[in-house]
């Protein structure tokens, strides 16, 4: 059963609850909520007629009470009605009805009603097709919340005035904007509330759009570095949406820079990279990484080999290890620019080709129209590379070139045998490639050679052959480890740790620690997210074989540099180590029988990566919240076991397994009948005491 069917299937299950409720609630506060989601849950289930009927009857039952508790279902039904007549394409009953619910309700005071009301007043100037009018609609909405003195209305105050502004624009009435938005600034800047704040900076980033229609680009450019500046100030505690409008303002101050001011164009993208490059907002990102890959195809489409190539390796550097799939995208068209500026313009055909054969190895299997098309471009580029090394002399004549494609082949074949199980196989596609080429002084063979006696020792290690990984990554070391390339670092790095597993398989700790110790040593002040994940793996690791051998309080310092040296980590892997880190430190602290270190731990887990929307991040929370309440439990902390456990359920209920729902559930449940059980024996035995 597909996910879609079994949504149907869950709001179809809602459905007949809500009707069963409907018939068994006596309070009209409540048979009002349950009709409306009987109306809301035929909405979602795309019957709209019986979403019709039911907020009609929702609303003759119980449109004429007073009471706050009804009159709310009741601006929630015929809001839900003015929605789906709007979906059936029935404009003008659509605002009528909308018309309705502020002619009956738009003098309330309460402030969920007025919530209703504002959201009503809006509603309707998406109703409206004439421009003008929608300016009216927008001035009938700033009257009428304007007559309510509730600041939690400032929101829509605002949202009414950009809209019209909006409209101004589009008319060709830039000046008409200006006043608008003027009177907006002036009315709400110094407002802290973070929805207020935004949408000033909203209000400033249209300002600087009408000024430069009226030609006053001095002036834009001014205000764009005011927004800017002021988001960059309180930038450690801004909400996405914010931090989003500071990237918005940091582009339109490059776009009002002349063609001339390249320096001042590379600082502003330089300093966005380094704000928003690895903001924890996947959009804040996407957007980052678009204006500097544009910024690096201006750069190439001016014939500025070397300043493209640099902007083209910051772009790299900042989001080559990005999860976000949009993000990646942005992150391949820059490596096809990449390897057309070292080709065409750098005239560097072996470092271009370095650039491509990856892409292509990326791209061949892929089942998207985006990555077929990345491959087509790919694969030219390369066959470009290769074409001007014959023809300069760069490979040798008419023999490397097919030896090369015939080993990346080899390669490529061995890896895929290794991935589905069959490693001996794979084992000998490795050999056979070695044996060929590791003689060979050539970059790219080279390379080739690495790839190969790297998956050559991962496939030794799925064989539990560990005396021979060791040997395997003690070769990697020898021939590779003095290449400065960050490819083959990488990839010496990767055998290192191989090598450290099998070393533990081995039962030899004190070899295994100095391989530990060596990749910190070697690879500690690395930049490259790769590199940093093998060195926080390595800390994570070296804690797990200082625990075991009970030296717990070193195996905390082990853990604790893990966590300091991804405090401000954006890269889902190396954010994983410092979940990871947390728990065993958790760990170290339980066999150290020091039970608020331990739940500390846990807390501090919780705080960082709570809100994360990584699945593998999400799992260790939810598991975090439940050790924490074990932890609060012995301590005898019986309010913060509860709190934990409600946590843990309320906040990662859906990424909890069924059997780990259940056992959280029977454990909070027990919790509540001890409660329940404490209060019955304390209020009778205050009776006793009365009576006696």
């Amino acid at each position: 059963m597909n996910v879609v069917e079994s949504s149907a299937e869950q709001q179809l299950k809602q459905l007949n609850d809500a009707q069963s409720l409907i018939t068994r609630l006596q309070p009209p506060a409540e048979r009002a909520a349950a009709s409306f989601r009987q109306a809301e849950l035929w909405s979602d289930l795309g019957r709209r007629r019986e979403a019709i009927a039911a907020c009609s009857q929702l609303i003759a039952e119980f449109g004429a009470l007073p009471d706050a508790a009804v009159v709310v279902p009741c601006c929630q039904a015929l809001r839900l009605l003015a929605h789906v007549l709007r979906q059936l394409h029935r404009p003008a009953d659509a605002l009528a009805t909308l018309d309705r619910l502020v002619a009956a309700h738009g003098q309330r005071s309460e402030p969920e009603i007025r919530a209703h009301i504002a959201h009503a007043l809006y509603q309707r100037t998406w109703l409206i097709d004439d421009a003008a009018a929608r300016c009216e609609a927008c001035d009938f909405m700033s009257e009428q919340l304007d007559a309510q003195a509730d600041a939690a209305l400032d929101m829509w105050r605002l949202d009414a005035r950009l809209l019209k502004a909006e409209i101004e624009h589009h008319r060709g009435l830039p000046q008409d904007a200006l006043a608008t938005l003027d009177a907006a600034i002036e009315r709400f800047e110094g407002d802290t509330d973070p929805g207020v704040v935004l949408r000033v900076a909203r209000a400033r980033l249209a300002t600087v759009l009408n000024l430069r229609e009226l030609a006053q680009h001095t002036q834009a450019q001014v205000l764009c570095l005011q927004v800017a500046d002021q988001i960059e100030t309180g930038l450690a505690d801004a909400a996405p949406e914010l931090r989003l409008e500071g990237v918005r303002a940091l582009a339109l101050f490059f776009d009002g820079l002349g063609l001339d001011e390249v320096a001042r164009r590379a600082e502003l993208v330089g300093w966005l990279l380094d704000r928003y490059g690895h903001d924890a907002s996947a959009q804040v990102r996407r957007l980052a990484a678009m204006r500097a890959h544009d910024w690096a195809v201006g750069l190439r489409d001016q014939g500025d080999g070397d300043a493209a190539l640099a902007a083209c390796e910051r772009l790299l550097g900042t989001f080559a290890r990005d999860g976000d799939a949009v993000v990646q995208r942005t992150v391949a068209t820059t490596l096809l620019h990449k390897g057309f500026v070292l080709l065409d313009l750098l005239g560097r055909p072996e470092a271009a080709l370095a650039v491509y054969e990856p892409l292509v190895a990326v791209s061949r299997d892929g089942a998207t129209p985006e990555l077929r098309e990345l491959r087509v471009k790919a694969t030219a580029g390369r066959e470009a590379c290769l074409k001007r090394l014959r023809k300069t002399g760069g490979l040798e004549a008419g023999e490397l070139p097919e030896r090369f494609d015939a080993a990346c082949d080899t390669v490529r074949e061995g890896r895929k045998l290794g991935d589905a199980g069959a490693s001996r196989e794979a084992i000998a596609l490795f050999d056979e490639v070695l044996a060929a080429h590791a003689a060979s002084p050539h970059p790219l063979m080279r390379r080739q050679c690495a790839r190969a006696l790297s998956h050559k020792t991962f496939c030794l290690l799925a064989l539990e052959q560990f005396a021979e990984v060791v040997e395997a990554a003690d070769a990697m070391d020898a021939r590779y480890g003095a290449d400065a390339s960050t490819e083959m670092q990488s990839q010496v790095a990767l055998c290192l740790q191989y090598k450290s597993t099998a070393l533990d398989r081995l039962a030899r700790p004190a070899d295994e620690m100095r391989v530990h110790d060596e990749i910190v040593a070697r690879w500690g002040n690395s930049e490259l997210a790769d590199l940093r994940a093998r060195v926080a793996g390595a800390l994570f690791r070296k804690g797990a074989v200082l625990r075991r051998a009970g030296r717990f309080a070193e195996a905390v310092v082990s853990y604790d540099e893990v966590i300091a040296r991804t405090a401000m980590a954006r890269d889902s892997a190396l954010q994983l180590w410092a979940a990871k880190s947390m728990i065993n430190k958790a760990k170290a602290f339980d066999k150290m029988d020091d039970l608020p270190g331990q739940a500390k731990a846990y807390r501090l887990l919780i705080a960082r990566f709570g809100e994360s929307g990584d699945a593998a991040l999400r799992e260790r929370v939810a598991n975090a919240c439940e050790w924490l309440a074990e932890a609060e439990g012995r301590q005898g902390r019986v309010a913060a076991q509860r709190e934990a456990l409600e946590q843990a359920l309320g906040r990662f209920g859906t990424a909890l397994s069924a059997e780990q729902r259940t056992r959280l559930k029977r454990e909070l449940q027990a919790l509540k009948t001890k409660a329940l059980g404490r209060r019955a024996k304390q209020a009778f035995d205050r009776v006793v005491r009365r009576k006696a």
